[in-house]
């Protein structure tokens, strides 16, 4: 490996090593309460957000029904 190349390495090694400091710094300083909860409600709020969900679960549960049929188990 010639004398360039290593220390481009090195210098990208540390380049990520300061970016992944940044992020958990950041991470750190906001509070868990104030990243989840923003988040969730967000989405919980989104009406297209929950119709998609609920047609995902009940799409879910009547192929679960459907092959459970086939299985003797009773839904």
């Amino acid at each position: 490996m010639s004398g360039k190349s290593a220390i481009l390495i090195l210098v990208l090694g540390l380049a990520t090593t300061l970016l992944n400091l940044a992020i958990l710094v950041g991470q750190i300083s906001t509070p868990a309460t104030a990243r989840a909860g923003t988040s969730a409600s967000k989405f919980l709020d989104d009406d297209d957000f929950t119709d998609g969900l609920t047609k995902i679960i009940r799409k879910t549960v009547r192929d679960y029904c459907t092959v459970g049929k086939r299985s003797a188990i009773d839904c």
